[in-house]
């Protein structure tokens, strides 16, 4: 990353993260994960970074991050500033400009901007005017989309806990029950098999009315349950013990699957093995696409309408996105979660799992998980 940086002139970098899921680039360059309030790293070229979190100021002794959890950094400070007053807002930029100023700047990169606040970014540039201060979240993915094989195997260990909780998840699913049980009977097998962070959502009902939705993110208001006849899609997307997240999407119906949701199962499958076939090294992920939305299309279905695939790392959502806009050229060890969506005129199914990118395609990160692919049925 610091060769990069060097090439553009770029002195330092700055980052910041204000959630868990989808937090953005911080964990990328510190191992540490966000938290539920904005913290700030400063990375410069040519020395250890600076980290800017949430705690009593100095002279008290910083707490956020706590010091053990931290390799590469050189300074914690903190802050008593909350995102939603508003006369703090410059408080954590100043800290930033401070730092950045302590040696003369060249260019300043910020990276993730859909993730950091307006409050961050206006008072940054504020404080370094007459400094180049510059998007360089491009030059960071250039590095970020590739895996090591490091982790890759973080990956599949998050796959093998996934294949795990569809287990639960199928044993735990019967007539009477309510979603928030089996959300909360997965989510507690993933945290005793050292889930670092559980997202899972399940809708429910019966084809032709209305289905209900719950997600584990705490909207507890489904208090329907189960009953015979009823379709449900679950979709588990959780990461495992280092971060890395696995994506993973099923349907499982209680008693015999309607006609419609097979015919739409089996199209969405094939969308998806089209998908993965023409993700390879050399091509954008449009091209993918495009032969996905072809067959889609020939068998009366609409094209995708949101996103086939995004990859996956340390952050549930990463680039390269599966999308026809996407300007990545694909690359051997990138890792992309596909979950294409096939729509007839009488259901919708759509299907979930992780790949990484081959020289001649996309394969599982895990075989065994993805041939347990077939319409679960549970009585």
């Amino acid at each position: 990353m610091r060769e990069r940086m060097a090439a553009k002139n770029i002195s330092h970098l700055v980052v910041q993260s204000q959630q868990r899921f989808v937090g953005g680039y911080f964990r990328w360059f510190t191992d540490f994960a966000g938290q539920n309030y904005h913290i700030t790293a400063v990375f410069p070229v040519d020395e250890d970074m600076t980290i800017i979190g949430h705690g009593a100021p100095a002279p008290a002794k910083p707490a956020t991050p706590p010091e053990w959890a931290l390799r590469g950094v050189k300074e914690r400070i903190n802050t008593p500033a909350f995102p939603n007053v508003w006369w703090e807002d410059a408080w954590d930029a100043d800290k930033a400009v401070e730092v950045i100023k302590r040696n003369k700047p060249g260019t300043v990169g910020l990276v993730g901007l859909g993730n950091m606040s307006a409050a961050l970014y206006e008072n940054v540039k504020k404080g370094l005017q007459g400094v180049n201060v510059v998007n360089a979240t491009d030059l960071v993915d250039e590095v970020r989309m590739v895996k090591s094989e490091e982790e890759i195997k973080l990956h599949r260990a998050a796959a093998y806990m996934h294949e795990m909780s569809y287990e639960v998840a199928k044993k735990a699913i019967k007539p009477g029950r309510t979603v928030s049980e089996i959300i909360e009977e997965i989510r507690h097998a993933q945290v005793l098999a050292g889930s670092e962070e559980q997202q899972v959502n399940i809708t429910f009902g019966r084809p032709g009315v209305t289905h209900y939705s719950q997600t584990s993110w705490g909207n507890t208001v489904v208090r329907r349950p189960f009953r015979e006849g009823d379709v449900i899609n679950m979709l588990i997307e959780s990461s495992a013990a280092g971060g890395y997240w696995y994506d993973l999407r099923r349907f499982v119906c209680i008693g015999k699957a309607p006609a419609a949701v097979e015919e739409a199962y089996a199209l969405v499958k094939e969308a998806r093995k089209i998908l993965a076939a023409n993700l390879k090294p050399g091509v954008v992920p449009g091209v993918a696409l495009k032969a996905s939305d072809e067959f889609l299309k020939s068998k009366g279905c609409p094209p995708e309408e949101r996103v086939a695939g995004h990859g996956q790392g340390l952050d549930l959502v990463e680039r390269p996105v599966v999308r026809y806009e996407e300007t990545a050229m694909l690359e051997p060890g990138m890792v992309i979660s596909l979950h294409p969506t096939a729509k007839t005129k009488h259901a919708s199914a759509c299907i979930a799992d992780t790949y990484v990118i081959g020289n001649s395609g996309a394969v599982p990160l895990y075989a065994n998980l993805l041939e347990d692919d077939e319409l679960a049925v549970v009585t």
